[in-house]
């Protein structure tokens, strides 16, 4: 199965508990798919950054992990910023075709 995350992006660096736990679910169970960074001030009543963890269950070995930093793609609105449909169209296609794009996304090895 898939599942997809949406949490604050400081979650990707903090150590500690969180870092064990990245930690296990990168080397240890191999699930981690793709991280999409998100821009800041796109949820309604926080400006914190945030990301979306894709996690798959039945990983090849070998499978890269793909990084999408979408963060400077979105509309700026007066209270908050919004994702537009060719935003979110790009996010998918990108994910979709795992497509490595110049200061946009990355597929990196997960062989440690």
């Amino acid at each position: 199965g898939t599942m997809a995350v949406v949490l604050p992006h400081g979650v990707l660096f903090r150590g500690a508990a969180e870092g064990v736990i990245r930690q296990y679910l990168i080397e240890e169970k191999n699930y981690l798919d793709a991280v999409i960074g998100l821009p800041a001030n796109i949820f309604y009543g926080t400006s914190i950054p945030t990301c979306i963890l894709v996690f798959k269950k039945c990983r090849k070995a070998d499978q890269d992990v793909l990084f999408i930093d979408a963060s400077n793609a979105f509309e700026k609105g007066k209270n908050q910023n919004h994702l537009t449909d060719e935003h979110v169209d790009k996010i998918i296609n990108t994910y979709k075709n795992r497509a490595t794009i110049d200061k946009y996304s990355y597929a990196a090895t997960n062989r440690f």
